[in-house]
């Protein structure tokens, strides 16, 4: 077998592939044998029909099988031999002669990789670290949230005309061109006056009764009835929402330090990256979308999304993921940066406790495959990141 590797650009190559004669032989005799085993011919005993029979019978479906079987296994043969990281599958161009027995079978096969980094002048990255700030107008805010979220609807008294605000108890009939439509009744119902306003439709409202909305006060039975664990009184909620903003603050500061970092690293270090990869990414990203609507009980798909505008609204910041994700790998190679299974295990134990979930349940759904080099890589890719910040000079 013969192989040729020719760089197109940084992130492509042409492998051109040419098999032995004998190779191609080979696998013709053993498609045919196997096919006589499985197919039944009128006139001939199974497995006795004749190799002429069956090329005749045949022969496009075996050779297009016996060339799928060639180019998977002479192509991987090419991918080690040549140590490519191929990133997605190859565009493969079969030879005008295609597969005939006694000739060499030859095809070239175009393939995105990754590309190879030297980085440099990443250490000393001059970024802005934000300095973490919880001020009481914060955690003020967050107790207003608690207090609307207990907000409960209770009788209005001595008044029986609708203002804004109000919530009604309403019997509604509606028409369109007077004509009823599905839905259009309803006894009982509580809505905001503002809902029945600039309806199309033809409604005839009759209001049998008024609410509003009363917050509770801002006392200790607003912390009991907010049942935060461990926080039965208003001092202590005011306490639990200040610890609570202060780890929001921090991670967010810290994930615009990583960000700033990249982007710092990214400025002095400028390459093509696959196209794949970038649609890879915007794929993860979508489909992120999607599962945090389904967890709110959407559908996605029935949101009737103009996805391709989804898609180059996006392609920036996952352009910007996948060059940060394959720059910070090369300068862990650089720097001798590897995960250690205590590290693992620590993700473990801390993953564990974060999601309130027993370790080895964890430990079962991460143990192996994908899902173990994924996380592998994230924690790789985070000591490379921790590597840039103890040698940025931060502000």
């Amino acid at each position: 077998m013969k192989i040729e590797v020719e760089t197109v650009s940084p992130v492509e190559k042409k492998v051109t592939v040419e098999v032995d004669p004998e190779r191609v032989a080979q696998e013709l005799d053993r498609a045919y044998a196997a096919l006589g085993r499985r197919v039944k011919l009128r006139g001939f005993r199974a497995g006795k029909a004749p190799r002429k029979v069956l090329e005749r019978n045949f022969r496009d479906e075996v050779e297009r099988d016996v060339v799928e079987k060639l180019v998977s296994a002479t192509f991987s043969d090419a991918v080690r031999e040549h140590a490519l990281e191929a990133v997605a599958p190859p565009r493969v161009d079969v030879a005008e002669q295609g597969l005939q027995a006694a000739q060499p079978f030859r095809f070239t096969a175009r393939v995105e990789v990754k590309p190879k980094l030297e980085p440099k002048d990443y250490r000393k990255l001059e970024v802005t670290r934000r300095q973490v700030e919880v001020t009481d107008q914060m955690v003020s805010d967050e107790l207003g949230k608690l207090q609307e979220s207990l907000a409960q609807l209770v009788p209005v008294e001595g008044r029986f005309e609708a203002q804004a605000g109000d919530y009604g108890t309403i019997d509604f009939e509606g028409t369109i061109d007077g004509q009823p439509f599905e839905g259009n009744r309803a006894e009982g119902v509580t809505a905001r006056v503002e809902q029945l306003r600039g309806k199309t439709a033809h409604f005839v409202v009759t209001l049998k009764g008024l609410k509003i909305r009363q917050l509770p006060s801002l006392d200790d039975e607003l912390a009991k009835d907010a049942g935060i664990e461990g926080a039965d009184t208003l001092e202590k909620v005011r306490g639990r929402i200040r610890q609570d903003l202060e780890k929001r603050e921090k991670r967010r500061s810290e994930s615009e330090l990583k960000d700033a970092l990249v982007k710092a690293a990214l400025a002095k270090n400028d390459f093509e990256v696959p196209p794949a990869l970038v649609e890879r990414a915007i794929d993860a990203m979508i489909q992120g979308a999607a599962d945090r609507f389904a967890r709110q009980g959407l559908d996605f798909r029935q949101m009737g999304l103009d996805l391709p505008r989804i898609r180059a609204d996006l392609r920036e910041q996952a352009l910007l993921q996948v060059k940060g994700a394959l720059l910070l790998e090369a300068i862990a190679d650089l720097e001798k940066i590897e995960v250690a299974e205590e590290d693992v295990q620590a993700e473990f134990a801390r993953t564990a406790t974060e999601l309130n979930l027993p370790i080895a349940r964890v430990q079962q759904e991460l143990r192996g495959g994908e899902a173990r080099r994924a996380l592998e890589s994230r924690l790789r890719e985070d000591k490379a990141l921790a590597f840039l910040t103890s040698e940025a000079n931060l502000k």
